[in-house]
């Protein structure tokens, strides 16, 4: 008996770890897609970077790295095309993020649950506000700094 509900959760903490990861890659796919669309001369950080959010307790300090530069690299990018934006350009949300994942570490009960749930809302909104600026960026015309080779960056570039 004990063996078996042992294997049911260990099977039910496998499928969560695999949930999780997923939407890890489907959220950092966006962010390098959000970096990709900017010109390398506004980046502050090469795109590929964000998977380096993978490594566990690098990633705590990270992203207090990576996300200042995200929006420093979108501020450059929007101006840069002459389509200056309001606000800040994601810098406040991405910096709570990395806050809670900090205070997160803190071993008081009460205060995970509601760090998890304010991380879980900040997340969902940092993610649907990333996406909504790589789509303005998409429909935004490209200023030309040099020549590319194709329109498609993925190929050649």
């Amino acid at each position: 008996m004990f063996g078996a509900a042992l294997a049911m959760f260990m099977i039910i903490l496998l499928v969560a770890l695999a949930i999780g990861i997923v939407i890890a890659v489907f959220y950092l796919k966006n962010l390098q897609d959000l970096l990709n669309e900017c010109d390398p001369v506004n980046q502050q950080m090469p795109p590929v970077n964000v998977w380096l959010m993978f490594i566990p307790l690098f990633n705590i300090v990270y992203a207090f790295i990576m996300y200042p530069k995200i929006s420093e690299t979108l501020r450059r990018e929007f101006e840069y095309r002459n389509a200056p934006q309001e606000g800040d350009y994601l810098k406040n949300l991405g910096m709570a993020m990395a806050i809670l994942g900090v205070v997160g570490l803190v071993p008081v009960q009460a205060i995970k649950g509601v760090v998890g749930l304010g991380s879980l809302v900040i997340f969902i909104i940092y993610w649907v506000k990333s996406a909504e600026m790589k789509n303005k960026l998409r429909s935004l015309p490209k200023t030309s700094s040099g020549v590319r080779l194709s329109d498609n960056a993925d190929l050649l570039d």
